[in-house]
């Protein structure tokens, strides 16, 4: 098991803004990282000198550049360094969630036919005690030996009524019949979808356990790379600034930007917890109103500090507000909390760490959670663990950082939900 030694760095790295970077390497600190490439790297007092006369910062320039495209062919090398085992496990996944809806799916409609093979049955043996209350054939025969004219007419008239009813009761015993073979068939087909199911679940934890063990020697490297790759682009970016004329200049512009994106978030945040109480209230006044309509989901508004509201039980694992819904439709299979890159995630509910690494071009770094029964949540485009394979998290503690990696457009938290390993919507009390 990997030890969290590394935790205050990764802290650190991921939760400062750029401004507490740069003042970190002026006073001589570094990142405490050990960057994937043994790279002979600029120190932040060869930028401030560079910056001083145009020439040598051009040259600066033009050595960062090539060492940020460098770095860049470092991370794609890292990050496909073992693309077929996690592929594989995507794949696994992807096989056994279609096994698992065609599973649902046969035990509904086997139900279903079930319920109307039941319920005709019921209507066929209402309509023959109906015929038998009525006089049924003994009733005929007396009718037909008395041979008036008034008493034949009701015979006929009983006749032709028994004869559709028969009809009647026999359509419906065939229905009957018919709705209980399909059934029988469709419960034989949902059997085997399940045993197949269970099949499919099996190679899918095991492809899963071979991805997150492959990538969990390659975690550490990457995000090593990517701190290195943090500081060269801010370094890259004081010396092409022409607005300050030296790095500290360039360090006090970025901390008033900083405290700006806090402010707005912090303003954003504020709003997000007026709704939830508004709606919180809203929702007491319809209670009081209605006491016996029970209670509602949980789910919407929550806390907006990392950990700082709970929903069913569960912590909310960011700030932010919700930017984007859960759409299991459209392929968007969690919530997306909006908050600046940086931000601490935490456990909502204690669990093992079973995935931490690099996953794809879309959920770019991410961290899985065990947290038993069945449940498991995923946290994508983060910017730094705080926690490795392995690890036990206890609920509300910081297990990574949100970021932009992957397939995204900006700092959040995609937080994804999984039960029985089908996707399910976080707003339906884990944590948002």
């Amino acid at each position: 098991m990997r030890t969290q030694s590394r935790t205050t760095r990764t802290r650190w790295i991921a939760g400062a803004a750029i401004a507490a970077i740069i003042a970190t390497a002026l006073v001589g600190g570094g990142t405490g990282s050990v960057p994937a490439q043994a790279l002979d790297l600029p120190s932040w007092a060869d930028v401030e000198a560079a910056k001083q006369n145009e020439a040598t910062a051009a040259a600066k320039v033009i050595e960062i550049e090539g060492l940020i495209a460098q770095g860049e062919a470092e991370l794609e090398r890292l990050r496909n360094l073992h693309a077929d085992a996690v592929s594989a496990f995507q794949d696994a996944e992807a096989a056994f969630q279609a096994a698992a809806r065609k599973s649902e799916t046969l035990d509904a409609q086997a139900e279903q036919s079930r319920l109307e093979a039941e319920a005709a049955t019921a209507q066929a043996a209402a309509l023959v005690s109906q015929m038998y209350r009525s006089g049924g054939v003994d009733r005929n025969v007396e009718l037909f030996l008395e041979s008036e004219g008034d008493t034949a007419d009701a015979l006929l008239e009983r006749l032709a009524s028994m004869s559709k009813a028969t009809e009647r009761n026999t359509t419906i015993s065939q229905e009957a019949q018919q709705a209980m073979n399909t059934a029988a068939s469709l419960g034989e087909q949902a059997e085997v979808a399940r045993q197949q199911r269970e099949v499919l679940r099996a190679e899918k934890e095991a492809a899963e356990q071979t991805a997150a063990e492959a990538v969990a020697g390659q975690a550490e490297a990457l995000q090593a790379q990517e701190e290195q790759q943090v500081v060269l682009n801010t370094q890259l970016a004081a010396l092409k600034d022409t607005t300050t004329q030296t790095v500290a200049g360039y360090q006090e512009r970025l901390r008033i930007e900083e405290e700006q994106r806090r402010a707005e978030e912090a303003r954003r945040a504020e709003a997000a917890r007026l709704a939830a109480e508004a709606a919180a209230a809203a929702a007491a006044a319809a209670a009081a109103q209605n006491p016996g309509g029970g209670g509602s989901s949980a789910g919407g508004g929550g806390g907006n500090g990392a950990g700082g509201g709970a929903v069913g039980g569960w912590l909310r694992p960011t700030s932010g507000w919700i930017s984007t819904y859960f759409q299991q439709w459209s392929g968007h299979t969690g919530v997306d909390l909006a908050t600046g890159c940086g931000t601490p995630i935490v456990a909502p509910a204690a669990g093992t760490v079973t995935y931490v690494g690099w996953k794809d071009n879309i959920g770019g770094n991410m961290m899985h959670l065990d947290h038993g029964g069945g449940v498991q949540t995923r946290y994508a485009h983060l910017s730094g663990f705080a926690l490795w394979y392995g690890n036990y998290a206890y609920a509300g503690q910081i297990i990574g950082y949100v970021g932009t990696t992957g397939m995204s457009t900006g700092c959040h938290l995609h937080y994804e939900v999984l039960r029985g390993g089908m996707f399910v919507n976080p707003l339906s009390g884990y944590g948002v």
